[in-house]
Parts: structure tokens; C-alpha cells; sequence
């Protein structure tokens, strides 16, 4: 496993177990995450994206496969959304995220509805 899929997929673990400490460990300094409803910049903002309300639907990233290159990984992922009070799957849905490293840490998280922009995206 190369460094920035070790990366990427440290990103999603602490993600997905809400382990915030360890989520904002590997996250560089002037990170950008650009989630669904806008840009966030830096580690705090990072944070507070990360932060899941209890109740409701929860998520749950599962990579199905990474492509790497140097500063960059490109996860092909499923999401699967389940009721927190009940465990019962509400839905699922197929993204990408690319991921852009610097100094083994992640520098930019970018999601992608269509995989086949996301292709493009990692190619250029």
C-alpha cells in the first residue's frame, strides 16, 4: 500500500468512527474539504464537517478500490446510510473522492456523483 492510499484510507476509519482527534491528525494544515454544501478550509472547519448529529441516518464509507498516483488517490466508494436508532439500511449510494497528499497527509478531499468525472479529474 502506498502512502496515499494508507492515507486516504486512514481518512475514511477515523471517519467513519467518528474518532475526530485522529481524523484531524492527518489532515494538513491548509486542508480543503469540498464537501456537498461548500468549501471548507483548514483543520478546525475539517472538524466541524466530520461532526455527525446524532439520530437519524448515519453513514458509512466503504472503499471498493483505490487508484493511486504520486499525490494523489482516486477511491472508488459505496456509502451506505443506515437509522442510527434501529441499525436498518435506509439506502446506499456509489461516489468518488479524490484525495490530493502533501507530506503523507491529506491536502485536498474532493467527492465526485459521477465516477467518470472523477476519472478525468485524477487523470489531469
Amino acid at each position: 500500500m502506498t502512502p496515499e492510499e494508507k492515507a486516504a484510507r486512514e481518512f475514511v476509519s477515523t471517519f467513519n468512527r467518528s474518532e475526530l482527534d485522529a481524523f484531524v491528525e492527518i489532515l494538513h494544515p491548509e486542508v480543503e474539504i469540498h464537501g456537498m454544501r461548500g468549501l471548507r478550509k483548514g483543520r478546525e472547519e475539517a472538524r466541524a464537517w466530520a461532526t455527525k448529529k446524532p439520530g437519524g441516518v448515519q453513514q458509512t464509507v466503504l472503499i471498493e478500490s483505490c487508484e493511486c498516483a504520486p499525490g494523489r488517490v482516486l477511491a472508488l466508494v459505496k456509502r451506505e446510510w443506515r437509522w442510527e436508532e434501529t441499525d436498518e439500511l435506509a439506502y446506499t449510494d456509489e461516489l468518488a473522492w479524490l484525495f490530493e497528499i502533501e507530506d503523507d497527509l491529506i491536502k485536498s478531499w474532493r467527492p465526485f456523483e459521477d465516477r467518470d468525472e472523477a476519472r478525468v479529474a485524477f487523470a489531469g
